[in-house]
């Protein structure tokens, strides 16, 4: 299955942005440590997840990426641990910190809790991450400021309808990757309500907040359609970091995954300095 998966996606017909869901799937690292994370379940409605949570600080919703919570994933939480933040990181689907499998895809085509496909339809999945925003801002008391939250690859583009939970003050986009390419409109197109994206919109305007984007390039997972879509909504309040794709390890013009799987800790590395821009924007908003 493996190798014909590989000859499939390398074929010229298909983005680079397929090898990278190959690479996901078939060639993550080892499992970090991860028996330091606390864990808990929370319920709204008819959903229920697990969350994990490490640190200390004003709290972070970190909603993992298609391959799952893996050992990357669990290292930008650990980025953000270590500049004083408590992170919490929903377990949408998968095993947490486990190599991503093809089994992950296969349980998010079928879940209830995304929309892949549907332009102007947010998914059901939101409501359950908006009322995890609000216990997060009960749990950790009157005197913080509020919640942030980082959404990634087909979380990417949640932070918006999450606004309209009112202790959400410091939203990020990174790599917003829903609805699913299947045509100009859907590149164009954000994956949530009209009302919702009306109600975000007033109340960045009527608090004037601020939100953070973030995207490589020559990303096609991410269109850069859906980003100047956004910019059109929330003119200046939305802060757009790109960068360049160009000679991107490991992937190429394929990279995806701004934070986690193409992030190269080293000074002055285009991700690292993104990674600097995102944690003095959470340190702006909720500190």
């Amino acid at each position: 299955m493996e190798a014909g998966l590989l000859m499939f996606f390398s074929q010229k017909k298909y983005s680079k942005n397929c090898l990278f869901l190959y690479h996901c799937i078939f060639t993550n690292p080892p499992a970090m440590a991860f028996s330091d994370f606390r864990q808990f379940s929370h319920t709204y409605k008819h959903i229920t997840h697990p969350v994990y949570h490490k640190g200390t600080g004003p709290p972070v919703l970190v909603m993992h990426e298609l391959p799952g919570m893996v050992p990357e994933c669990i290292a930008f939480a650990e980025r953000l641990v270590a500049a004083g933040f408590s992170v919490y990181l929903p377990l949408l689907f998968g095993r947490p910190n486990k190599q991503a499998t093809a089994a992950n895809l296969l349980r998010l085509c079928i879940s209830r809790e995304f929309y892949l496909f549907a332009k102007h339809k947010t998914s059901p999945i939101v409501a359950w991450l908006r009322d995890l925003c609000s216990h997060l801002h009960t749990l950790h008391g009157p005197e913080n400021k509020g919640v942030g939250a980082i959404g990634m690859c087909l979380t990417g583009g949640f932070a918006i309808p999450l606004l309209v939970e009112p202790s959400l003050m410091a939203p990020v986009l990174s790599q917003p990757s829903l609805p699913a390419n299947l045509s100009a409109a859907h590149k164009r197109a954000l994956g949530y309500s009209q009302e919702e994206l009306q109600a975000a919109k007033a109340r960045v305007e009527a608090e004037n907040l601020r939100i953070k984007a973030f995207r490589f390039s020559a990303d096609k997972l991410a269109p850069k359609a859906r980003i100047q879509t956004l910019q059109q909504y929330f003119g200046p309040a939305l802060g757009y970091h790109e960068l360049p794709s160009d000679q991107q390890a490991p992937h190429g013009k394929g990279c995806h995954a701004v934070f986690t799987i193409d992030f190269v800790d080293e000074p002055a590395h285009p991700t690292s300095l993104a990674l600097e821009e995102l944690i003095a924007f959470f340190r702006q908003r909720l500190m």
